[in-house]
């Protein structure tokens, strides 16, 4: 991800924000012709409209400027949703229909990019993430799985959002939009783009802690297992808690080289987390098998290895 992007200048879109709208008195020929009342009105109309959906752009284009540390960006749709409200009312009076379609599709665009703005500058992800990050560290994670279920549905619909964002933009006229000072589409798009990197950064995270969520259940049925004397059970179960563990230090890894700073120091915890417990997982594992064999001392050392290890992933 190009952390530059998290910094976009506002400033060229106020600029041409500025002086669209403000085009309904060149409504004649260079020669002076007045164009007829009604025509006069639609133009009017779909200027008015132009206007306010590049306000839009630029509130939200503002908005963007603070993912760089999501959960504390000041973001509040209203505004920008009261700008598309407004350009839409003006196009019902529109009787071109193909610029009026074309703008109502940039509006699309527009709305889609509040949606995903509202999930990513939720200010209760950075607690909710901290809360399952104790859950695990604690050992009781009943509240985590409804926690994280939760968030997968809220970044679910925004990645429709994003979608249906990109799709509809790919399809724009974009000569016929500029030919009405809409915005620079490039600079949107890079919006776009930009929202779409931070979300991805999320569902990685969300990711990671569903592959943790995973390994602690395989990692409770390992050790009721051991409990039990059901050694081979056990260790198979260990084992299958290791993976889940690793894949998490996988994704959490490879999320935190992109990561936004205000997400990297969860992807650096969890990466911390899921490792030393993919260590436990595994020495738990050697437990098992060595007890099985009936390798007491084996076993004592592997399990003595392996709480260590949860010992570890609870410091970090």
């Amino acid at each position: 991800m190009n952390r530059r992007q998290y910094l976009s200048t506002a400033g060229g879109l106020a600029v041409v924000s500025s002086l669209a709208g403000c085009l309904g008195g060149v409504l004649g020929s260079d020669e002076g012709e007045q164009l007829p009342d009604d025509h006069r009105d639609e133009e009017r109309a779909i200027n008015r409209a132009v206007g306010k959906l590049n306000k839009a752009a630029v509130s939200i284009e503002g908005a963007e400027s603070g993912l760089e540390n999501p959960s504390e960006a000041d973001f509040s749709p209203d505004e920008p949703q009261a700008f598309i409200d407004t350009a839409r009312s003006e196009l019902e009076s529109v009787e071109d229909s193909d610029i009026a379609q074309e703008l109502d599709s940039y509006a699309d665009v527009l709305e889609a990019m509040i949606g995903v703005l509202k999930t990513l500058t939720d200010d209760s992800l950075a607690a909710d993430v901290e809360a399952v990050s104790a859950e695990i560290d604690g050992g009781d994670t009943s509240d985590a799985d409804d926690t994280l279920e939760t968030r997968r549905e809220e970044t679910a619909e925004a990645r429709r959002s994003y979608d249906g964002a990109m799709e509809t933009l790919d399809g724009l006229d974009r000569g016929r939009l500029e030919e009405h000072s809409i915005v620079d589409l490039d600079r949107v798009e890079s919006g776009v783009e930009t929202l779409g990197d931070v979300l991805g950064s999320v569902e990685s995270l969300l990711s990671g802690y569903d592959s943790m969520l995973a390994g602690h259940e395989s990692l409770e049925e390992g050790e009721k297992r051991f409990d039990a004397g059901e050694y081979e059970r056990a260790a198979t179960a260990f084992e299958s808690a290791a993976d889940s563990f690793g894949d998490a230090t996988e994704t959490f890894a490879d999320g935190e080289s992109d990561a936004p700073s205000g997400l990297a120091e969860y992807f650096e915890n969890g990466r911390c987390q899921s490792g030393h417990l993919e260590t436990a997982g595994a020495a738990f594992a050697d437990a098992a098998t060595a007890a099985d064999d009936g390798d007491i001392v084996d076993a004592q050392r592997s399990r003595s290895e392996g709480e260590d290890a949860l010992e570890a992933a609870e410091n970090c």
